[in-house]
């Protein structure tokens, strides 16, 4: 391979693991959090449009955990979540996720997100 295309598929490697927050795993701490750290994110989930929550998961989420499974990222159906803990992993990111903050992903479709992830066995 050429120097130009080994620079090339690094790069893209760099960007794959930027997407999903590339470095060192570390726990997730959505399983850890306390019930004063969830509170702000406590609620009903917002949405009942799972579709468009599907949609929102395959452009943002779906690299690092296909089909709400294990890869880049630890599986979401494995153990259910509650919403407010996704929520929480959504906005704040911890291990190798990066925060998705508002301007990155609305709450609407955060909401969507959660609806799909329901309907998937992940949120509980």
């Amino acid at each position: 391979m050429t120097s130009i295309g080994v620079k090339y598929v690094g790069a893209l490697a760099a960007l794959a693991l930027l997407g999903c927050g590339g470095g060192a795993e570390a726990p997730s701490g959505a399983e850890t959090s306390s019930g004063a750290e969830l509170a702000q994110y406590e609620g009903p989930i917002a949405s009942a449009d799972a579709e468009r929550g599907r949609e929102i998961f395959e452009a943002h989420c779906d690299d690092c955990h296909p089909d709400g499974g294990e890869d880049v990222g630890p599986s979401l159906t494995a153990d259910a979540h509650s919403p407010a803990q996704i929520r929480k992993q959504i906005r704040e990111g911890s291990g190798r996720m990066k925060p998705f903050p508002e301007k990155r992903l609305s709450d609407d479709d955060l909401e969507h997100v959660l609806a799909y992830l329901a309907s998937i066995n992940a949120v509980k």
